[in-house]
């Protein structure tokens, strides 16, 4: 009898029920007559699919578990077996030690991270010097595992081993460490040559005695300490374990190992290979600086999460057809292009544009490299919101950030023609059109002075289907601004056929803020009129800080509205996931569902999201408009019921404070106006999702209500706010812009 392959333990829905019933927690669920998929494992078609077929050595290792502990967890047919969620104590809890015999939750989860992938297609993806270092990590001791995958989640520096406090795997680590340092998955302090490394290690106090014991000064900021240590060891441009016995470089050096004692950090080829199966496990596109720097270990935290049951993840089904990567190169190619976002995304916040644009030099000629090779027919084929996942597309989105380096250093030349490059491209990152087409009318306008290119590039930008929204507004104002110019006479005719693109402007209000002393007018101070009623008479309120949003709220309460929520677009994509979650998480679609922790479809931000389900979208617009508040009520109220909590990208639990709220906003806003403003959400969502007013503010009683924009002092209305109050306005809403001006203490009295 062949052998099948153990179902996985991670669960698609929430642990809420599980942990109730002390059960298993259900697994995802495959639609009749769905094809069975290569290590897709989350449900049982995938075991029976996978019983005619022999699991690989490699992956065999892993569902085996360690000598001596049996069959291991998860395996069919197993009793009760150890690491099921929900029964009774249960193991992987905090604080779980190695001497209990069971895996601590961080080990569960990543070996759960280990046969996910290499059960799948994906192992094709990883050559026999990768395996060795997934076999190395799997011959390793129950404690050398436990230590690497705590080291592992910690960010790619040396750490003190003093410093090193997991009593829960043992209480001395020496053992350990030297475990994994033979198996050359973690390097010793004998390896530490970097006097930059090495003094990151020190202390402030630490920092300033050696500064002292080398006659430097010690007062100011630990960053300044290290630049003066090191501008000394510099003079003698030493800074490896070769130097000489005599010179100043090594006595620094040597001193700050003294005082460091035993470091460690984990080895980076062997990590790499770690990294690159966690990113395979749940492939998303990296925005935020701290993933795309972390190397997977916020997947891995969210698989340890999800295990703690303290993160619960929508309900859907895992379907995948389409393969992202061909090869191993393939997938090289795109960790080395995330890792070169991160570096640049890191150099800018930093302020260090040199490097920035010496990195963003380096992207584009990979991206031409890329552009000359067999592989971009395959790419082309991906559907949009699979290309994200390809080093072609990161490696551009590097070289947008390079137009932003370059007109930085006032290169406008050179970003002019980064810009014109981008442009002539339409493989990647088409939804970034419309923000180029801008940049290269500004540079060519306002800082070249070529009137002539300008309108040029105005035209083919507003004839570009892929500008939107505010991009387009731009682009035509920018055109109507050069048309009616007296020093642009000769250029007028070019523009008389200019496509009119109609905005309308909305009603305008102005209230005034006092201003907090020293703080500019970034904040205001407000009375705190809610301790009116406990006040007596001639005593005066207390003032409290707040915000410019703050302070338009408290005038529309003034103005008879009960109700307030300042969450500018996040209000209304709340309300939109509310109603549209059965449609946002419908099976059969392939491709969109490929990890169990996805918070949104893969094509949620891109127009395959409406192409893919334009007929239940029409038919649940048309149903927001016909049917009555009750109905929307119990919409509302069966998904908020079933589903609070969840981790979502649309919805946010807490922008309103409870579920009443929430109903007594849609009782106001109606299905007419909720169909008119989800159909915009759901065609765009890309380019709408940012631009909605700042307040909503309503009448719990007379079911009135209003949406307003707030603007500071100096502050004015971007163009996707101008195109979104138009559109509200349209579909019927009261939409007005609310300008808060600061006044100061005494003329706020005198007023």
């Amino acid at each position: 009898m062949s052998e099948k392959w153990p179902r996985s333990r991670l669960s698609l829905r929430a642990r809420r029920g599980s942990a109730a019933g002390g059960g298993d927690p259900p697994v995802a669920k495959r639609s009749s007559g769905e094809a069975a998929l290569p290590g897709d494992n989350y449900g049982s078609a995938a075991e029976e699919e996978a019983g005619n077929r022999r699991p690989s050595k490699l992956s065999r290792r892993f569902w085996k578990g360690r000598p001596g502990e049996g069959a291991g967890p998860g395996r069919p047919g197993e009793g009760a077996g150890p690491g099921r969620p929900g029964e009774g104590a249960g193991p992987g809890r905090p604080g779980e030690g190695a001497g209990s015999g069971e895996e601590p939750y961080y080990l569960r989860a990543f070996l759960a991270v280990l046969r996910a992938v290499l059960g799948g297609e994906d192992e094709e993806l990883f050559n026999e010097e990768d395996q060795r270092w997934l076999r190395t990590f799997q011959k390793l001791s129950a404690v050398g595992q436990m230590l690497y995958v705590r080291l592992f989640q910690r960010k790619l520096n040396w750490l003190k081993v003093s410093k090193l406090n997991y009593d829960e795997i043992a209480l001395d680590l020496t053992p350990a460490i030297e475990e994994l340092r033979l198996a050359r998955l973690l390097q010793t302090g004998s390896e530490l040559c970097d006097i930059s490394e090495a003094l990151n290690l020190l202390s402030a106090p630490e920092l300033k005695l050696l500064a002292k014991s080398f006659h430097l000064r010690t007062q100011g900021r630990k960053t300044e300490i290290v630049k003066s240590l090191l501008c000394l060891a510099r003079q003698q441009s030493i800074f490896s374990c070769t130097q000489k016995p005599s010179s100043p470089g090594l006595a620094i050096f040597n001193r700050v190992k003294e005082m460091v004692g035993p470091c460690v950090r984990v080895a980076a080829p062997a990590r790499a290979v770690f990294s690159r199966v966690l990113l395979l496990f749940n492939l998303t596109e990296l925005t935020d600086e701290e993933e795309m720097a972390s190397a997977g270990q916020s997947q891995l935290s969210t698989v340890i999460l999800v295990n703690m049951g303290q993160v619960t993840f929508p309900s859907y089904t895992v379907l995948r057809e389409r393969k992202i990567f061909q090869h191993r190169a393939d997938l090289l190619r795109y960790t080395e292009a995330v890792h070169s976002q991160a570096e640049v995304v890191t150099a800018m916040a930093n302020g260090n544009w040199s490097d920035a644009l010496q990195i963003s030099k380096a992207a584009k000629e990979r991206w031409m490299n890329l552009e000359n090779s067999s592989d971009v027919g395959f790419y082309q084929e991906l559907p949009m919101f699979l290309r994200r996942f390809t080093a072609g597309w990161v490696y551009t989105r590097i070289r947008s950030y390079g137009v932003e380096i370059l007109q930085r250093l006032h290169m406008y030349e050179e970003a002019v023609e980064e810009l014109q490059s981008l442009l002539e491209q339409s493989i990647y990152c088409p939804d970034s059109r419309g923000h180029w087409w801008n940049r290269l009318s500004l540079n060519l306008h306002q800082h070249l002075k070529r009137i002539d290119e300008t309108i040029h590039c105005m035209l083919k930008g507003l004839d570009d289907v892929w500008v939107r929204t505010g991009h387009r507004l731009a682009l035509y104002q920018r055109a109507l601004r050069i048309r009616d110019s007296p020093s642009c006479k000769k250029w007028k005719h070019l523009l008389q056929d200019v496509p009119v693109m109609r905005v309308e402007d909305v009603s305008h209000v102005t209230v005034k803020g006092r201003t907090c002393p020293g703080m500019g007018n970034a904040l205001f101070l407000v009375e705190n009129r809610s301790e009116q009623p406990n006040l007596g008479q001639g005593e005066p309120c207390s003032t409290v800080i707040c915000s410019v949003e703050e302070v338009s709220l408290a005038y529309y309460k003034q103005q008879g509205f009960d109700q307030g929520i300042h969450g500018e677009g996040t209000t209304f994509l709340t309300l939109f996931g509310l109603l549209f979650w059965d449609i946002i998480f419908l099976p059969g679609i392939p491709d969109v569902f490929r990890n169990p922790y996805q918070a949104c479809p893969l094509d949620l931000y891109t127009e395959c999201f409406y192409q893919h389900r334009k007929m239940p979208v029409e038919l649940r617009l048309q149903f927001l408009q016909e049917t009555s508040v009750e109905t929307l009520h119990k919409l509302i109220a069966d998904v908020w019921n079933n589903h609070q909590g969840t981790m979502t990208t649309l919805i946010n639990w807490e922008i309103f404070s409870s579920l009443q709220q929430a109903q007594s906003l849609v009782s106001c806003l109606g299905g007419l106006f909720l169909s008119g403003i989800c159909s915009i959400l759901v065609k765009d969502l890309r380019h709408c999702r940012g631009g909605l007013p700042d307040l909503v503010v309503w009448n719990s009683h007379s079911l009135q209500y209003k949406l307003a924009e707030v603007k500071g002092p100096s502050d004015q209305l971007s163009h996707k706010q101008m195109v979104w109050l138009d559109q509200l306005q349209r579909l019927g809403a009261d939409v007005e812009v609310c300008h808060v001006s600061a006044v100061g203490a005494q003329s706020h009295k005198l007023s």
